[in-house]
């Protein structure tokens, strides 16, 4: 009965947070890409899910918090309000915080009302502190390779233009498992420095390249642009929308090394990281952005030895 009385106390508080965030608008209390949320709010979960045990054994001050946290976040996950980018991206940081607010609250064990108090409020008033620190920008570079059996020449023909991909040609990756949008091709309008390219991915995101080097065969680069208006909400939560205020691709340049008997192919793309935990949100776009890469290259290896 404690058991549950804990759970159910800190997985109400954590859905409260999350839904009074969907009904006032984020800039004024508390946002989802902030650190009072990300990592103030578990830790307030992991607290009220303890304290209201009268004495909780040392794998319920462990283990009970990371419960309360995954049930809530599975309902706020059914009610739509999250999507399952972000849950991936949260749970990791969410879960070991939320233990550090259930040892909190064992330790001293005689608290009064007041801490308690405290704890829940905690979240709110650090959002309201941190809405007055502009979020840091982070300039990201990530480069990717890969050998080819192919000459530089034929392999400038599966990059500089790429027509549709099947599913099937596409070798399981994190950030299809995380559901974001696969890609469906690319095509361009022209020859040289100054053309455009149309990157087209699943849920209508495009992205228009512009080329800003062409060195035929070994050199494109590009300038990114997401057409962010004409990606729908159901495509990608708007946290984690790409030309959004927390996340974008900039360039993107295609590297042709000739080597015995083939190519090496590097893909690097510069991202902008915007948040007030960039320390933990940076990598996360690095290691999707190399996953998106890594694809992208499997597609071309295969096409340009076909």
């Amino acid at each position: 009965m404690n058991f549950l009385r804990g759970v159910a106390f800190g997985v109400l508080y954590g859905v409260f947070l999350r839904i009074m965030i969907t009904w006032i608008d984020e800039n004024v209390v508390l946002g989802v890409m902030s650190v009072a949320f990300l990592f103030l709010g578990p830790a307030a979960i992991g607290y009220l899910t303890v304290r209201t045990h009268p004495s909780p054994p040392w794998w319920y001050r462990l283990f009970a918090p990371w419960i309360s946290v995954i049930v809530g976040t599975f309902i706020v996950a059914f009610s739509g309000a999250e999507g399952g980018a972000c849950i991936a991206m949260g749970l990791p940081i969410l879960l070991p915080l939320s233990t550090i607010g259930g040892l909190l609250a064992y330790w001293p064990r005689r608290q009064s009302p007041v801490a308690v108090a405290a704890f829940a409020l905690l979240p709110l008033v650090g959002g309201g502190v941190e809405r007055g620190v502009p979020e840091p920008s982070s300039l990201r570079v990530v480069e990717s390779s890969i050998d080819i059996k192919a000459p530089p020449a034929r392999v400038w023909q599966t990059i500089v233009q790429v027509p549709a991909i099947g599913a099937d040609e596409l070798p399981d990756a994190l950030y299809l498992r995380m559901g974001l949008p696969r890609p469906i091709s690319a095509t361009i309008d022209g020859y040289g420095v100054g053309a455009m390219r149309r990157a087209t991915f699943t849920g209508n995101l495009v992205f228009h390249e512009t080329v800003t080097d062409w060195a035929e065969p070994r050199l494109l680069s590009f300038r990114i642009a997401a057409q962010t208006d004409s990606i729908p909400p159901t495509t990608l939560d708007r946290h984690v929308t790409i030309g959004g205020q927390y996340f974008d691709v900039l360039q993107g340049t295609y590297v042709l090394e000739p080597l015995a008997g083939g190519t090496r192919l590097r893909l690097t793309s510069k991202l902008r990281v915007s948040t007030h935990f960039n320390v933990y949100s940076g990598p996360w776009a690095d290691t999707i952005m190399k996953s998106i890469q890594e694809t992208i290259l499997a597609v071309e290896k295969k096409r340009a030895e076909s």
